[in-house]
């Protein structure tokens, strides 16, 4: 019996196929390298810069360097990023991505969408409190070292 059983799994074999699993993992952690950070006070830093207070996930921490408090999160390898937030406030607020200190990208209410063809208007409070708020999914191409940052002004 002891000879049938070493006889189904040769040892090179079973190595390969954990090698051919180690690349798979590989690839697909590659493909979920995700990080989230929240602001929850309320309180802007100078310049109105944002300060991420919690970091609800970072897969990657070796590549996203975060601080506690600090406005600015360093992306350290280079590369197409997919960036998204949320912010709810009383009035539409105006939002500026800041990369290495440099305005790359400003976000108002109302802005025409990616593709250009549609602009998204809220039709004012909502008795449930602010459900809605300005939002934004897009990309960026970032270079090594990126400093990223979010500059918020509200009335």
């Amino acid at each position: 019996m002891q000879h049938e059983v070493e006889l189904c799994v040769k040892e090179q074999q079973l190595r390969d196929a954990l090698n051919d699993q180690a690349l798979v993992n590989e690839a697909l952690c590659a493909e979920n390298c995700v990080g989230r950070w929240v602001w929850k006070s309320g309180d802007l830093h100078s310049l109105n810069l944002v300060p991420w207070e919690v970091q609800a996930i970072n897969t990657c921490p070796e590549n996203f360097l975060w601080e506690k408090n600090r406005a600015v999160l360093i992306l350290s390898a280079p590369g197409l990023y997919a960036i998204s937030f949320g912010f709810y406030a009383k009035r539409p607020p105006v939002v500026k991505i800041l990369v290495n200190n440099e305005v790359a990208m400003t976000v108002t209410s109302g802005a025409p969408q990616n593709n250009g063809s549609s602009a998204i208007t809220t039709v004012g409070r909502h008795s449930a409190g602010n459900i809605t708020g300005l939002t934004i999914n897009d990309f960026v191409a970032l270079p090594a070292r990126a400093r990223i940052s979010l500059s918020f002004d509200c009335e």
